[in-house]
């Protein structure tokens, strides 16, 4: 058996949040929490967004809120592209299962160290929740 062993040394942080039944519902918030020790160096931000060939749409609208450790808040409004114009699906896929990690600040400096909470909340206007969305994550690296 051979085994390959892949370090990512940029990484603080990454975690994923299962969607249940594939079925993202507006009210269910994926929330995130890590500590930041590194105020000096930069660091980029990821959203990571798992969907199946079910997901009807090539994008996806998320509302973003960052907290700080003083209770200091960030919100933006993030239109992660899944798909190009041809209907394609951007990023990894296995079968019908497709990883895409998409860019949301780089060059980030934490103000202080300690815990950031950060929520996505689905900002698509859709009445039954998104189908095809199995699962929503977070990463933070350091800037290389």
């Amino acid at each position: 058996m051979i085994g390959f062993i892949s370090c990512d040394s940029n990484k603080v942080f990454e975690e994923y949040i299962e969607v249940k039944n594939a079925n993202w519902e507006k009210e269910n918030v994926a929330s995130f929490e890590f500590e930041a020790k590194d105020t000096l160096t930069a660091h980029n931000l990821y959203i990571n967004v798992r969907n199946t060939g079910e997901y009807a749409y090539s994008n996806i609208y998320l509302f973003v809120t960052m907290q700080g450790p003083n209770g200091g808040l960030l919100k933006d409004t993030v239109n992660c592209v899944l798909a190009d114009n041809r209907g394609k699906w951007l990023g990894n896929g296995i079968g019908d299962l497709w990883d895409l990690r998409v860019p949301y600040v780089g060059g980030f400096k934490f103000a202080q160290s300690g815990n950031y909470t950060v929520t996505l909340e689905q900002a698509m206007r859709v009445e039954n929740g998104l189908e095809g969305i199995t699962d929503i994550g977070l990463r933070v690296e350091t800037a290389k």
